[in-house]
């Protein structure tokens, strides 16, 4: 196996484990969008479905309404080969956010900013998990 197919189907099949720290967590979840159907249709958004946290799916419901909520045009960047840059971490004991800026072919820029928590208690105790992603540019 070449070694980017490699990488594609270990960033598809990654789940939350307490050894990641939010930065790595990140930086899979985005990934793992960017090349979102790698190996297969939507791995990126499932692997992302993965690492969202219970009280994100909550909100979000089960991954059919997390795939509609992923694919709205709001997120489209996250969804394309684009150049992404990762800001610094910023945690404060068990909650960290990051800032992701992508930009596109076009040279225009868009930020995300992802809210993650270490979990307390259930299958994913210690693991550190998505939030939430809110974009940035609110007056586009």
């Amino acid at each position: 196996m070449i070694p980017l197919l490699a990488g594609i189907l270990v960033m598809a099949w990654a789940q939350p484990e307490p050894a990641l720290n939010p930065a790595q967590v990140v930086r899979i979840v985005v990934d793992a969008l960017r090349s979102n159907n790698a190996p297969l249709p939507n791995a990126g958004i499932f692997t992302t479905y993965r690492f969202s946290s219970p009280a994100n799916r909550a909100i979000t419901g089960p991954y059919g309404n997390f795939l509609r909520i992923v694919k709205h045009p709001d997120f489209a960047p996250l969804l394309r080969e684009s150049n992404q840059s990762v800001g610094s971490i910023h945690s404060d004991g068990n909650r960290a956010r990051q800032v992701v800026q992508t930009r596109g072919s076009n040279g225009q820029s868009v930020d995300y900013e992802f809210v993650l928590t270490r979990q307390a208690s259930g299958p994913c105790t210690n693991c550190w998990m998505v939030d939430g992603v809110s974009r940035l540019d609110a007056g586009r």
